[in-house]
């Protein structure tokens, strides 16, 4: 689940960086360095301190230039997460060799992306998503992307190991732990770490899913959980 974490993390960010590279720039190269200064900014000051002023000085871009384009911050980082989930035409999911370890180290991923210290924490956009629109609709939709394309190769491998049916909804569950993570950072203050990803996994997710599925829980799973307490 990279693509949660720092926009240097996303096939995207290769390209927003990229423009930077020479000068003069024109188009979409020159958008692409304003949207990868504003990341970098939002990273680094976050969202409420952010200012056109400071974006245009570190995309070394006119504000007139900016303007033309955008009409406030929130409209420019919204465009830059949009085009980050656009650029990530894959999502790289965990293949561990078994269901539980897939889910548990996609938990753990979407805990770093809450958490992230070198990059957009979406933590630290909450209070602007909450009050503008335009910026809540592409922080939702980067989240319901990377958890669909991520959920839909998790089950894909736990199928072909015999692991799951189709009729497992495995993107729902992560959307579930997505939630459940959230909250957690939000009304705790603290981001939840690898006991409770475990808890959520072995009591959550993995029961929803092998219910769907008809199974439950093998031996083996069983004795590697216990290991791993």
């Amino acid at each position: 689940m990279n693509s949660l974490n720092s926009p240097s993390a996303d096939p995207s960010a290769h390209a927003f960086r990229s423009a930077s590279a020479g000068s003069p720039m024109r188009g979409r190269a020159r958008e692409n360095a304003i949207l990868a200064a504003a990341l970098d900014l939002v990273a680094e000051v976050g969202f409420e301190a952010l200012t056109m002023d400071a974006i245009a000085t570190s995309a070394r871009a006119s504000k007139a230039t900016i303007y033309s384009k955008w009409k406030t911050k929130d409209e420019i980082v919204a465009e830059a997460l949009r085009r980050q989930s656009e650029g990530a035409h894959t999502v790289a999911a965990p293949d561990t060799g078994s269901l539980r370890g897939d889910l548990l180290a996609t938990v753990g991923g979407i805990a770093a992306a809450l958490r992230n210290k070198n990059g957009v924490s979406l933590v630290s956009l909450v209070e602007a998503v909450r009050d503008h629109s335009g910026l809540r609709e592409a922080a939702r939709y980067r989240l319901e992307f990377t958890g669909a394309r991520a959920g839909e190769a998790i089950a894909r491998q736990a199928i072909a190991r015999g692991e799951l049916t189709d009729d497992a909804d495995v993107p729902a569950c992560l959307k579930l732990a997505m939630g459940h993570l959230l909250f957690e950072a939000l009304f705790t203050g603290q981001v939840p770490r690898r006991k409770e990803h475990k808890q959520l996994v072995d009591s959550v997710l993995l029961p929803v899913l092998l219910a769907s599925s008809g199974g439950t829980v093998s031996d083996d799973e069983a004795e590697r959980d216990r290991q791993d307490r």
